[in-house]
């Protein structure tokens, strides 16, 4: 069973929800960012360091200074009353309804809240300074739990009324917000959660491991912020790959290789995988649509998955890409940029090659984290995504 919190939530009081909010470099280039920066002397960009400055000390009470100038001028507020959060986005044709709220690091630790990625150290300590610096989460963590109706239906029936906020945000997804203070409402949704065996990182693993660090220096920093969606909500994109080279090999030497493992077709038109086990791969101007046909003598099924595939069968094996994490000849990116990106990168250096990967699912996901193994590294784009400062935590 998960525990869950309303909290006292700082937000936009008097100025625009969509000029404080953090815009990500996921869909926005670091240009456009300081661009947005500059035009809007309130925003929480310059709060949330850019990782890599977050030891200089100038850099450090400059985001302190920021944070508490927004605040000394009502630019936001922290509500007075004790509020559960209800959250929806939409993008496009797509629309999840969800919550915001505190969890416990407890249940993280007692992997009630399962992740399924691997948190690096080094990333983690960074993010827990980034907090520290000035008490307080900006973004929360976004989670998933298995469907229920019921929790569905009370959030649906709480959304009658005039949201608090409604706009458009820099990537065109629109965010609504319902502020729930209600003693009784509150009373009744704790009581529906409690039918949430379990909670899934979605995205935010390493705050969630600066939540633990923090927490492991003062115990009495348990609670963190989540954003919460059920499972059948939460949309995964691909997240594709490009390789520099081909390791020395020829174009038909390549392809030689590689039909041992799988068959492949030429293809007129861009590719996006259709069913599993199925991938898209450009290189030299053509598109080709490859099919796993061999076997894979394992029986860990984490082995199964269309990633792994990828990796153990082509990158590594083929095109000696051992650490997919570190090595500079492999980029990565989210099928919500489009095919059109995939070749645009490969055409600015002909002997790239790049492969669309079928989306994960989120039952993979939540099947990795239940058998408390990992997901492979860069394996799920989940998108849209809770946005940073529409509601923040403050530990004090």
């Amino acid at each position: 069973m998960v525990d869950i919190w309303p909290f006292h939530g700082t937000r936009p009081y008097n100025q625009d929800a969509k000029t404080l909010i953090a815009p990500s470099t996921d869909h926005l280039s670091i240009e456009n960012i300081e661009i947005f920066r500059k035009n809007n002397y309130w925003n929480y960009l310059k709060v949330l360091n850019p990782v890599g400055q977050l030891k200089e000390k100038d850099s450090l009470t400059e985001a302190r200074e920021h944070f508490n100038e927004m605040k000394d001028n009502d630019v936001i507020k922290k509500d007075s009353e004790l509020n559960f959060y209800i959250y929806q986005i939409e993008l496009g044709n797509h629309k999840q309804l969800g919550f915001l709220s505190l969890a416990s690091v407890g249940d993280f630790e007692k992997n009630i809240i399962k992740p399924h990625e691997k948190i690096y150290q080094s990333r983690k300590v960074e993010r827990a300074d980034q907090m520290m610096n000035i008490k307080t989460q900006i973004g929360p963590i976004y989670v998933s739990y298995p469907s229920e109706k019921s929790i569905s239906n009370f959030l649906l029936l709480n959304t009658k009324n005039p949201p608090s906020y409604d706009f458009e945000s820099f990537d065109n997804s629109i965010h609504k917000l319902w502020c729930m203070n209600d003693k009784n409402s509150i009373k009744e949704f704790q009581n529906l959660t409690r039918d949430i065996s379990h909670l899934y990182i979605a995205d935010g693993h390493h705050r969630m491991g600066a939540m633990q660090h923090i927490k492991d220096n003062n115990p009495l920093n348990d609670k963190f912020m989540i954003a919460a969606f059920p499972s059948n909500q939460c949309k995964i994109f691909d997240y594709n790959r490009v390789i520099k080279d081909l390791n020395g090999f020829s174009k038909d030497k390549f392809l030689e290789t590689l039909s041992k493992d799988f068959k492949i077709s030429k293809i007129d038109r861009a590719y996006k995988p259709k069913v599993k086990k199925e991938f898209g791969m450009y290189h030299d101007k053509q598109w080709y649509v490859v099919n796993f046909t061999g076997s894979l003598n394992s029986d860990n099924f984490i082995d199964d998955l269309d990633i792994n595939i990828l990796n153990n069968l082509c990158l590594t094996k083929i095109l000696n890409i051992q650490d997919v994490n570190n090595d500079e000849r492999i980029r990565f990116i989210a099928g919500c940029h489009g095919l059109t990106a995939l070749e645009n990168k490969v055409d600015e250096n002909p002997d790239s090659i790049a492969f669309s990967i079928f989306p994960s699912e989120i039952s993979d996901v939540m099947r990795v984290a239940d058998n408390n193994l990992t997901m492979p590294p860069k394996s799920t784009w989940f998108d849209p995504k809770p946005l940073d400062g529409l509601v923040v935590y403050e530990f004090n």
